[in-house]
């Protein structure tokens, strides 16, 4: 591998590339290559960041949000908050405290948080060092899940990523909840297919490349996804999915702030990271929370206190997946 093949491909990033000796400006830069290895709904990416000395400044970027997929905006300030996570990990792990400031600018309110950096070896308790490795690691896994269980160990060592107050984590293997929540997919595939301004999005988007799929297939895909109503098909298939799944994941809210979003963001991408440690994977069913009625059966399927269903997703163990989705280069995410 040449020095600079990092730059190439943002996957492979190379952690001794870190420059040392270099100002604090450029350090900064080098760890978000790790935070632009976020996920993100439908991968569209919505982030950017700008550096002044010791401060990152992380951004929605609103040119990449789903208007119609997400029309509230919360899954697009979800996906910031998996990046800002990102960030702070990848920071304490290079030797980097951290103040985040939540959307320091009233007037502003693209500027999701303001984070300062100064020298600082200590960890987080709940980001643990493995944390770090997983970043480059991650992959969302759409393959069919094993029947095995997952453990109550590693159920509980999901359940202490999350520390948020007010964001609780909701795991069940309960076979009349899961047939439960399969027909609630079942539904909200029926419903956001059927609207041919969804279709054309997604179609948009699968041309744009996002999924990783080759050029001329993604442009096939989109005009497929854009004039013809899929939704019985996907909608069949991800029933199969998610009942292969051993586990039911849904990350949970008190409030559906603003603020409350991104740390839903930064605490799905903890558990991203944590099950990528303990060899499970992991696949969001984001479609279950994109149809208002939906999301609200969904919400009262769910036994806990918290009132907002914020991210479902599927836990389980799969063939491991060859490929990542792509990502733009750090410095197209610059400001």
């Amino acid at each position: 591998m040449r020095q600079n093949d990092f730059i190439v491909d943002p996957w492979r990033v190379v952690e001794r590339n870190f420059p040392a000796g270099r100002d604090s400006a450029q350090k900064l830069s080098f760890l978000l290559r790790y935070a632009i290895l976020a996920p993100s709904s439908h991968n569209t990416q919505p982030w950017k960041f700008e550096i002044n000395e010791d401060v990152v400044w992380v951004y929605a970027n609103k040119d990449r949000w789903l208007t119609v997929a997400d029309a509230d905006q919360r899954e697009m300030y979800t996906s910031v908050g998996c990046a800002l996570e990102n960030l702070v990990v990848a920071a304490e792990h290079f030797g980097y405290g951290h103040r985040e400031l939540y959307f320091p600018d009233r007037a502003n309110r693209e500027v999701v948080a303001e984070v300062k950096f100064f020298p600082d070896d200590r960890q987080s308790f709940f980001r643990e060092p493995q944390l770090f490795d997983a970043i480059t690691t991650r992959h969302t896994n759409h393959k069919t899940y094993e029947s095995r269980n997952i453990s109550l160990d590693d159920r509980q060592r999901l359940q202490a990523c999350v520390v948020e107050d007010g964001i609780s984590l909701y795991l069940t293997d309960d076979p009349e909840i899961k047939r439960t929540a399969d027909a609630l997919v079942n539904r909200a595939d029926a419903v956001l297919f059927a609207d041919p301004a969804f279709r054309h999005e997604l179609g948009y988007w699968i041309g744009q490349g996002v999924f990783g799929t080759p050029w001329l297939i993604a442009k096939l895909s989109q005009l497929a996804v854009s004039y013809l109503d899929l939704g019985d098909w996907v909608g069949k298939k991800d029933f199969e999915l998610l009942m292969s799944a051993p586990v039911l994941g849904v990350l949970c809210s008190k409030d559906n702030e603003r603020k409350t979003q991104i740390k839903v963001g930064q605490a799905f991408e903890r558990i991203y990271l944590k099950a990528t440690t303990l060899g499970i994977s992991l696949q969001p069913m984001s479609q279950l929370t994109e149809v208002p009625e939906i999301k609200a059966e969904l919400a009262n399927l769910i036994p806990v206190a918290n009132g907002f269903a914020q991210q479902p997703f599927r836990l389980g163990y799969a063939e491991p997946e060859r490929q990542h989705t792509p990502r733009r280069p750090v410095e197209e995410a610059m400001m």
